[in-house]
Order: structure tokens, then sequence, then C-alpha cells
């Protein structure tokens, strides 16, 4: 039988015993038609993406043409819930805030699209790449994950100090996710950290002149007075930048009130400490209650204020012995001074000995 009967018999046989020949076109017309909504899906999918590339290389194409002096920050539409929200609270405070810590530096935000993944490698590498075309300090991103207490990480890379955009710094700063948590002072807080990673010099007073930190300890006296709800890590932190510019203060200038503020905060959290078994934090306090008395000594000496500050001090140093890498870099320490120690002892041996 050739093979073109055997096809139109099967096709009679199909059309008696299975579907009709109007019901198979019918089932033929709605498969094309799924197709047709299939590509139409995959083409508007297409042209959507085409579209964001190109929005989110023309902000970054903006931040980068764009000439007038000051920080250039770049950031990305956080992803998750209530984004929007997020998004605008997170330009407010960039905006309002990060000048007042940046001692007035002018300073520029462009939007850009949203990078999803937080800190995994794919994430990183575009946030690097868009970095790149941007030319900016900065690049800022989000997630809002939810309303806990850790419901909104902001990821950031920055170029402070000078590094080029392959080499720039990640960093995190996780915040509330209830937004009524984010209220007050919390932008100001925000805004002071992400100035941090934007100016690294802020955590190491001695870069400024006391006038400066004078005005950046205030600053931090009102956001520590005005948030008792502030998170325990970032408290933590503002705390020891607080204390930190108030001793540089007062060495500098010989304010003993200021001095005498230091001492007063830092027993206070340590009483406190006792109770939440905070390590790092009673270390943080230790160190500056100790160099606060020092000071103090310095400029009105007492041989029991002394003492007092190394009593605290050496608190700091039995910490530190205790701490595994410390340990660590101790024994390296120590077996790379026997080697050298080997070294010199066979080089002595073969000028005696001749060995």
């Amino acid at each position: 039988m050739p093979v073109n009967d055997w096809f139109t018999n099967a096709e009679r046989w199909f059309e008696a015993n299975v579907v009709g020949a109007p019901e198979l076109a019918t089932f033929g017309f709605g498969m094309l038609g799924v197709l047709v909504l299939a590509l139409l899906a995959v083409a508007f999918s297409l042209v959507r993406s085409l579209l964001k590339s190109l929005r989110n290389e023309a902000g970054a194409r903006a931040a980068r043409n764009d000439k007038s002096p000051g920080y250039r920050i770049l950031v990305a539409r956080p992803t998750g819930q209530r984004a929007g929200r997020a998004w605008k609270w997170l330009l407010s405070s960039l905006e309002s805030y990060v000048p007042e810590f940046s001692f007035g530096a002018p300073l520029k935000v462009f939007r850009t699209g949203s990078i999803r993944g937080g800190v995994e490698t794919r994430a990183v590498q575009r946030a690097r790449r868009r970095l790149q075309t941007a030319d900016a300090d900065m690049l800022v991103w989000a997630d809002r994950t939810g309303r806990k207490e850790d419901g909104f990480v902001v990821h950031g890379l920055s170029r402070g100090g000078g590094l080029t955009p392959a080499e720039a710094r990640l960093f995190t700063l996780t915040l509330p996710g209830r937004m009524s948590d984010l209220e007050g002072q919390m932008q100001r807080v925000a805004a002071y950290f992400l100035a941090r990673e934007l100016q690294p010099a802020l955590a190491n007073p001695q870069s400024f002149r006391p006038e400066k930190m004078k005005t950046l300890s205030n600053a931090l006296s009102d956001i520590l007075e005005d948030t008792p709800a502030l998170p325990l890590p970032l408290r933590s932190r503002i705390e020891a930048d607080f204390c930190a510019s108030l001793v540089h203060i007062a060495e500098q200038s010989g304010d003993i009130e200021a001095l005498e503020q230091v001492i007063m905060l830092r027993r206070i959290h340590l009483d406190d400490i006792k109770n939440d078994q905070d390590a790092s934090r009673a270390v943080q306090a230790h160190m500056d209650l100790g160099r606060a008395l020092l000071a103090k000594a310095t400029k009105q000496f007492d041989r029991k204020t002394v003492e007092a500050a190394i009593g605290h001090l050496s608190k700091v140093i039995e910490a530190l012995q205790a701490d595994p890498t410390i340990k660590r870099a101790q024994a390296a320490s120590d077996a790379m001074y026997k080697a050298q120690n080997l070294i010199e002892t066979r080089k002595r041996f073969a000028v005696n000995f001749g060995a």
C-alpha cells in the first residue's frame, strides 16, 4: 500500500473514531491562538526587559554625565513589600541628612532600577557594573522582606577613600521592617551610616578638627537621646563613634566636660551590659572609658584615675587575647619568629664552623 494511501486511511479513521474534521480544525485554531499568546507574552517580556535595561543605563549615564561638584549616589528601587514607600524613605534619608554628616559637602542622588538578590555574587557583580557605568561614589540597593526587626536590609557599594568600582567596599545596613519604626530619627540613623561608608574617615575622629567633631557628636547625641528603640547593633556603633568623637575633642581642646560625659555614659553602659551580656559592646565601653579616664588624668593628674584607666584597658587586652582570631595571629607570629630565629642560628653556625 502506498504511503499516501496509508496516511489517508489513518486520517479517515481518526476523524471517524476520535474527532471530526470541524472539531480538529477548532482544536488547531485554539492551539494556534495559545501559541500566538505565548509568543506575545515572550515578546512583551523581552521588550519590558529591554526598556528596563535602557532605563537603568540612562540613569547611570545621567549620573556619569553630571558634572556638578560633590558626591554622586545611585539609589536602586528596593525589592519586596511596599517597595515604593521604602524607596521614598531611603531617598529622603539620603537627600535630607547625608550632607549633615558629610559636613555640608554637596550631594546629588540618582535613581536606578531594582537589583535583586541581596549580596549574592550575581547581584553584586551587576551592582559593580552599574556603579562603573555611572562613575558614582556609591550605589545603594535594598530588600524589604517584611515587618520584622531586620525586615529592611540596605546594601551598598562605596568608593569612599578613593577606591575604583572594582574595589568598591560592600556593606550591609539592617533596619526595622515596620515603616512605623522608621519614623523619627531613623532617617538620620540610616543617613549617618551611609555617610560613614561614603566618607570612611568619619570612623577616625583624629582625621578632623575638633570643631567638626563637635558638630558630629551633637548630632549623634540627639540620635541616642531621641531614639530609645534603636536596634542594639546600631546603637552600639553610634555609642562608640559618639564617645570616640568626644574623647578626641577633649584631647585637643581640654574639654573636661566632654570627658565627664563619656565617663558617665560608658559607666551606665557597663551597668546595662551586665544584663545583656554583649561582649563586643562591653569591650568598646571599657576602651572608651579607659581612654577618657586617661585623657582626664593627662589634663588633671590623679593617681586613682590613672589606675582606673589601666584597669579598664587591661580588660580590653584580656578580651582581645581570648579572641580566637587574635590567638591565631599570635601563634602565627610566634611560629614566624621561630623560623627567622632558626635561619639566623643556622647562618651563625655556618660562619663559625663552616657548615
